[in-house]
């Protein structure tokens, strides 16, 4: 057995840990003793592209989800380098990887496993495949935050957001049915039942107690029917909020995402979050420009080939 799997089977009971890997088969994503933290995962989710603690042939990775199998119920393993470990089954698939020193990765909170047991973390000192040492810890979150943004509404000139339930996938199913509307985020259209079951984790909030989510939908008033969703994901301890905004392909390019965003952004500045930012494919115009109508502004960081936009709080 490796030195590695005691953390893996940590994370298959349902606990959040931190260690530092090292070798540099995930590098640029991880570089050699990068901090990053996983969370149990629910394998029904993860996408390519997704970082996974995953077993494959008697040997557990810290590596990609490079393709997915679901009528089999199973991924694709590899490194960042081309390398395919194989395919293993989702009950091999122990947790993703939530953060690398401190960076969120983008949607990889939405993917883990509901309920999960009080976080502990783990600093190791050796590789990947090497010796860790764990020492439970807690995290604080704010407890003005937290009841805050799961129960309001806000409202925009046309728009109402509205916080997301489980009822609402069946008319959402609808609205992001459109491939294209996946181009940039990668993955395909949900079924009306998958998406209840992913809403029903996101509106019960995050495991993890850093962590704050908050998801509305969006309700376009002059038609009485829901157009789309924004989120933000926010790390009271970090003074950040991560945004991310969807509106179906039939209602684009009469700026409701634009509106909506604002309108989250305001709220979250008021809170007071210090510190907005999302990450946006380098072509994908369309979604840059809401960004920069809500303040942020490209940064020279990458992230999985995205560009990390930001707006700090004077």
């Amino acid at each position: 057995m490796g030195m590695i799997d005691p953390l893996a089977d940590r994370v298959g009971r349902g606990e959040t840990v931190e260690f530092r890997p090292s070798g540099t088969s995930m590098v640029p994503l991880i570089h050699s003793r990068q901090r990053v933290r996983i969370a149990p995962a629910d394998p029904a989710l993860v996408e390519a592209g997704d970082i996974v603690l995953a077993r494959v042939r008697g040997t557990v990775y810290l590596h990609l989800v490079s393709a997915v199998d679901a009528p089999r119920g199973r991924v694709q393993i590899s490194n960042n380098h081309g390398h395919v470990n194989g395919w293993t089954a989702h009950d091999r698939v122990f947790g993703i990887c939530l953060a690398v020193d401190g960076v969120p990765r983008p949607g990889a909170a939405a993917k883990v496993r509901w309920p999960a047991p009080s976080p502990a973390t783990s600093p190791a000192t050796g590789p990947a495949t090497g010796p860790a040492t764990s020492q439970p810890t807690s995290t604080p979150t704010s407890p003005a935050i937290r009841p805050a943004i799961r129960a309001r509404a806000l409202a925009a000139r046309r728009l109402d957001l509205i916080p997301l339930r489980a009822d609402h996938a069946d008319e959402m199913a609808g609205v992001l049915a459109d491939p294209a509307l996946h181009a940039f985020t990668g993955g395909t259209p949900m079924s009306p039942g998958a998406l209840r079951a992913r809403y029903a984790r996101l509106a019960a909030g995050s495991p993890d107690p850093a962590v704050v989510w908050g998801n509305w939908v969006l309700w376009l008033r002059a038609e009485g029917r829901l157009v789309g969703t924004v989120q933000a994901t926010i790390a009271p301890a970090r003074d950040q909020a991560e945004l991310a905004w969807v509106v179906g392909t039939p209602w684009q390019g009469r700026g409701l995402a634009t509106e909506a965003a604002r309108a989250l952004a305001a709220w979250l500045t008021e809170l007071p979050v210090g510190r907005l930012v999302a990450h946006i494919a380098p072509d994908h115009h369309a979604s840059s420009a809401v960004a920069a109508a809500c303040g942020l502004a490209p940064t020279p960081h990458r992230e999985d080939g995205e560009i990390r936009w930001e707006y700090h709080r004077a």
